[in-house]
């Protein structure tokens, strides 16, 4: 049996008034093979360093362009990857529920309702479920936020399976690097009307949910 692999991540701020980012958006990357995509990102970054530009790690906010242009197109080439995501459009969020303890959990349990409830995929046939997300945010406190929220929203659909839940340094995996990319796409398609970035992965998106598309009321 497989092991089924969560990766989690993020775009936006969390400033909920005008000089923040108009949207926030949530993104997963499911998988069942890791090892897709490893070495052609490794191959990538030190042909980057090979030709005088100084790379740790993948970073889609933070990467040239030209960089940019040849992650996507190690993503367009993912096999048996999907991704979900759920869009908000923050002026349209509530007040009451725009402190992090309420928000996070709120939009992770419908970001997982979507590869995870009955009409999606059926868990049962896999070993175990390993949750990955951006160990990120800057307190312990806010880490335990988001990892609680994880683990709740889990539950429901993980009933006698096993998961674990990590918080790794997006540079240590991967994938993290890889959803923070995917994550980022979607997010400026929303903020910037920038679809470019998106286009490369659109093949792989199950899932695209804007949660306050009917709203009726901007909080500001």
């Amino acid at each position: 049996m497989a092991y089924l692999y969560v990766f989690v991540d993020e775009s936006g701020n969390y400033d909920f008034s005008e000089s923040g980012t108009e949207y926030w958006a949530i993104t997963s990357l499911i998988t069942t093979n890791i090892t897709q995509a490893a070495t052609e990102l490794y191959e990538l970054k030190h042909r980057m360093i090979d030709h005088g530009i100084d790379i740790e790690s993948f970073h889609a906010s933070e990467d040239r362009q030209e960089v940019r242009d040849q992650v996507f197109s190690i993503i367009a080439n993912l096999r048996s990857a999907w991704i979900d995501s759920v869009i908000v459009e923050k002026r349209k969020t509530a007040p009451a529920i725009q402190p992090l303890a309420k928000f996070y959990p709120m939009m992770v349990k419908y970001l997982l309702r979507y590869p995870f409830d009955p009409l999606g995929l059926d868990v049962s046939q896999y070993e175990r479920v390993l949750v990955f997300l951006d160990r990120a945010p800057a307190t312990r406190k806010i880490r335990e936020t988001l990892k609680k929220a994880i683990k709740t929203s889990l539950k429901p659909y993980c009933a006698g399976l096993p998961y674990t839940i990590c918080m790794h340094a997006s540079m240590s995996h991967p994938f993290l690097q890889i959803v923070d990319y995917c994550s980022w796409a979607i997010y400026v398609k929303w903020e910037r009307g920038d679809n470019r970035p998106y286009q490369a992965i659109q093949h792989l998106v199950r899932s695209e949910f804007p949660i306050f598309a009917h709203g009726c009321t901007d909080w500001y």
